[in-house]
């Protein structure tokens, strides 16, 4: 995604990828060419339901992290997550007549999907969320109430890309860690959609560097999964 990312934003066009998409046989020249600075690792493939993660894996990690943050302060660490809330009132069976072929409620929501990136540094000072709503237009009204220095957006998936990721390092990481002085660290997850080039030379001129969590494990290594979407997400499937 990365490759596909730079060729999108420099124009560039490259007619042996599929929208300009690399495929496998490209992968491993790059890591044929660069095999003294890089090489693939083992990992093991474990689904998000079972979330099997190896204790090495988490002790690893809190290893890494706990020398990343070495004397930063907690102000200087800020952890990042996304969160995806929907707004579908559910069904249920109703009463109808038998000449009523799709009975229908009239709602003021559909099934519809919003993310949420959540911001929040070690001392406990929270930042702007990112709001992207699945949608092709941005209207007014749902901008309407929202905490100050909320930032918006939309996209048909209602997910997070590699563009709103970058401006929301632009927007709300960056202006928060310029107001600090020393090393600073971002926490968060290694998901594609997650990472660019840009958004790395953004936070590398600001001081700032990136610890990600391991491979589905942020169910354990995720304070905002532990502590807050968690009990988030009950009330949203109980409010469902």
């Amino acid at each position: 995604m990365i490759v596909e990312h730079i060729c999108d934003k420099n124009g560039i066009v490259m007619k042996r990828f599929k929208d300009n998409m690399p495929g496998k046989e490209f992968a491993l020249s790059f890591l044929k060419r660069r095999a003294k600075s890089i090489n693939p690792r083992i990992f093991q493939n474990i689904k998000r339901a079972r979330a099997a993660v190896l204790p090495e894996q988490i002790n690893n990690y809190f290893d890494h992290l706990e020398k990343s943050i070495e004397r930063v302060p907690p102000s200087n660490i800020i952890n990042y997550d996304e969160t995806n809330l929907s707004d579908d009132p559910g069904r249920s069976k109703v009463i109808a007549k038998n000449c009523m072929k799709y009975p229908e409620r009239i709602m003021n929501s559909t099934k519809s999907s919003t993310s949420i990136m959540f911001t929040v540094s070690g001392d406990g000072n929270i930042l702007p969320t990112y709001v992207v709503y699945k949608s092709t237009y941005l209207y007014v009204p749902w901008r309407n109430s929202a905490p100050k220095g909320t930032r918006f957006n939309c996209y048909r998936s209602g997910w997070f890309n590699t563009k709103f990721f970058e401006d929301w390092v632009f927007t709300v990481a960056i202006p928060y860690l310029k107001k600090s002085v020393g090393l600073k660290v971002l926490v968060g997850d290694s998901l594609s959609s997650h990472l660019s080039c840009d958004a790395i030379k953004m936070c590398d001129d600001s001081g700032a560097k990136f610890v990600f969590h391991p491979a589905n494990s942020t169910h354990l290594t995720q304070p905002f999964d532990v502590a807050f979407f968690r009990p988030l997400n009950s009330l949203e499937y109980l409010w469902n």
